[in-house]
């Protein structure tokens, strides 16, 4: 799976996961008002058939659980999202960490199995 990387996510996790042959694309390397936006970005991610991996859960007014559940009642389709814990990506230590379970998840999983799915990042 080609990867999308939302501005919260450290870019040692996008370097490590190149580093593993991952196309990786971090939204920083996107124009502001795209990567500033979250439903602008789950459409560029769509647009280039990237997975967007985020720690926005939570937010009450935009999160990717409610984009995710708005874009299904509209019928829109999109490559996948993985979301990761915040505590796990703000502990430095617990970065690679989360990097290895996610090579490891995406070596298990393809990109169509991910499509049009929310998941969290497995804890194994």
């Amino acid at each position: 799976a080609k990867l999308m990387m939302d501005i919260m996510i450290p870019p040692e996790i996008s370097e490590a996961l190149r580093s593993q042959g991952y196309d990786v694309l971090e939204a920083r390397e996107l124009p502001p008002e795209i990567y500033q936006d979250d439903r602008l970005l789950l459409e560029e991610a769509t647009k280039q058939g990237r997975v967007l991996v985020t720690c926005n859960y939570s937010d009450p007014q935009s999160n990717f659980i409610l984009i995710h559940e708005e874009w299904q009642r509209e019928g829109k389709e999109h490559a996948g999202i993985i979301l990761v814990p915040q505590f796990q990506i703000s502990h430095r230590m617990r970065r690679w960490e989360v990097r290895d379970r996610l090579v490891k998840f995406l070596n298990r999983v393809s990109a169509k199995e991910l499509r049009n799915q929310i998941l969290w990042l497995p804890q194994d």
